[in-house]
C-alpha cells in the first residue's frame, strides 16, 4: 500500500459543490475509474480519501489536494488518466504524485480576487482605499465562534491574517493577489475580507471571483 496525492482544479459551476458533495463525487469517481484504493477496516469499510484543507463554498481553486492510499500495481500516470475520464464538469485532475508534505504544515493560502465594478472610477477608488486599509491596519470583522455548547460573536483583526496584498486596477476591474492565513487553527476566508472592504469603502462590488491558487507552508514554500 502507498499514499498518493491527487491535485485537481475546481472551477466554474463546480464552485457551488459543497465539501460533503465533493467527497461523494470523488468516491464515485474513484469507483468508476476502478482505482485500487485501500478500504478502511471495521464494521463499515469505505474507500480512504482525505482532503488537506476543504475549500469554502463559492470559491474556485486551481490546486486542490486529495490523498488516497493505493493497493496493487498502478502508476501515478495511470491513476491520473483514469480519474480524468470520469470527472464531472468543472473538476479537472491536474497531477498525481506521491505524498510529500503533511497537511499539518499548511499555514497560508494564495488567492487571486477578480473584482468587477460599475465604472473605472469605482475600481480605481476601491483599489486605492483597500491598499490603504491593509497598510494602516484596523480592518475588523464580526465572526461567530463556539463557546461551550453555544456560540458567541467576536470581533477579529483581519490584518493579523494578511501576509501579502497586491492590487491592480484596469478599466472597471480590480485584481488582487493576497496571501492569507489558512489551516486548522487560523484561517481567513477571502469572502469575509471582501465583505469588510465593502463595508469600510462603501463601493459595491458588482461581481467577485475568488480563486485559490495554492497552499503554502510555514516558510511560505508551496505545499506539495
Amino acid at each position: 500500500m502507498r499514499a498518493v496525492r491527487v491535485w485537481f482544479a475546481k472551477t466554474g459551476g463546480a464552485k457551488y459543490i459543497s465539501h460533503l458533495d465533493l467527497n461523494r463525487c470523488m468516491l464515485r469517481a474513484v469507483s468508476r475509474a476502478r482505482i485500487p484504493v485501500w478500504y478502511t477496516e471495521g464494521f463499515n469499510p469505505h474507500p480512504y480519501i482525505t482532503f488537506a484543507l476543504p475549500l469554502s463554498l463559492g470559491l474556485e481553486s486551481e490546486a486542490e489536494p486529495m490523498d488516497m492510499r493505493i493497493e496493487g500495481e498502478i502508476s501515478d500516470e495511470e491513476i491520473k488518466d483514469a480519474l480524468a475520464k470520469v470527472m464531472p464538469v468543472g473538476i479537472r485532475v491536474t497531477d498525481v504524485k506521491p505524498v510529500a508534505d503533511d497537511a499539518k504544515e499548511i499555514c497560508y493560502a494564495l488567492y487571486e480576487l477578480e473584482l468587477d465594478f460599475e465604472t473605472a472610477v469605482d475600481a480605481a477608488a476601491f483599489r486605492q482605499q483597500a491598499e490603504t486599509l491593509v497598510a494602516q491596519g484596523g480592518l475588523t470583522a464580526q465572526k461567530t465562534a463556539k463557546k461551550g455548547k453555544g456560540r458567541i460573536v467576536k470581533e477579529i483583526q483581519l490584518n493579523d491574517f494578511i501576509f501579502r496584498f497586491e492590487a491592480q486596477s484596469s478599466e472597471n476591474r480590480v485584481t488582487i493577489q493576497t496571501v492569507l492565513s489558512a489551516g486548522n487553527t487560523r484561517n481567513l476566508n477571502p469572502a469575509l475580507l471582501l465583505e469588510c472592504f465593502e463595508k469600510e469603502i462603501r463601493i459595491e462590488i458588482a461581481y467577485a471571483r475568488i480563486i485559490r491558487k495554492g497552499l503554502l507552508k510555514t516558510d511560505f514554500e508551496p505545499f506539495r
